[in-house]
């Protein structure tokens, strides 16, 4: 007779591992699923594009009409300031994975939420020129720094590829809906604030700044 163990070897008493004795539970394997997101995790991303789009027209389309009525911009002004945003902007998105490997996803995107607020509400009230000017591009480099993120964060809280490119393309779709939207409400909330004496013109940008502020804990 040969005892319990490793046949072949008398007097051990030694159980293979992964070979349950007599008598012995069945071993637990552990399978440790990825945790499902949270539910409105993607139409929260959405409302934050929606929310960068809607900047994005403040700062080029509805900023033709605050500029030259507020600050007397001429059109080369006006022609300049939007080419070194766009620059401004570009650069952000091209140092943007140095910004996430110091900071990860989630904070970059509060970070950009709360310097796009910043640079809407102050180049909003602030009208002298030097000041206006850095406001406006930091506004700019937020802008980047959202839109990107946002970006990061669907790809990243996406279960598998199919689920990936049908939320990177409502992400689209919304943009898209936000630039057909929101020059209309930019436009009658600028008319209705132009007589303000008190930081005319500066509802949208005001509007906009305040909504970004309740995302940033999103």
């Amino acid at each position: 007779i040969i005892p319990q163990g490793a046949p072949g070897q008398a007097g051990s008493d030694k159980i293979p591992q992964g070979v349950p004795g007599r008598g012995s539970a069945s071993p637990v394997v552990s399978s440790a699923d990825p945790p499902s997101p949270w539910p409105l995790t993607q139409p929260c991303l959405r409302l934050i594009a929606g929310l960068v789009g809607w900047s994005l027209t403040l700062c080029v389309g509805t900023y033709g009409l605050f500029a030259p009525r507020i600050l007397g911009y001429a059109q080369p002004q006006l022609s300049v300031t939007y080419s070194v945003g766009a620059a401004v902007t570009v650069l952000t998105q091209v140092t943007f994975p140095r910004i996430v490997t110091r900071l990860g996803e989630h904070v970059a995107a509060s970070l950009g939420l709360g310097v796009l607020a910043l640079g809407l509400s102050g180049f909003s009230l602030v009208v002298s020129t030097p000041a206006h000017q850095a406001l406006y591009m930091l506004c700019r480099v937020g802008t980047g720094v959202a839109d990107t993120s946002v970006a990061t964060l669907v790809a990243g809280s996406s279960c598998g590829a199919a689920a990936r490119s049908h939320n990177l393309a409502l992400i689209a779709s919304t943009r898209a809906a936000a630039r057909i939207v929101t020059p209309l409400v930019s436009g009658v909330l600028f008319s209705r604030s132009c007589g303000w004496r008190l930081a005319p013109g500066a509802l949208p940008y005001l509007a906009n700044a305040a909504l970004a502020l309740c995302l940033v804990p999103l």
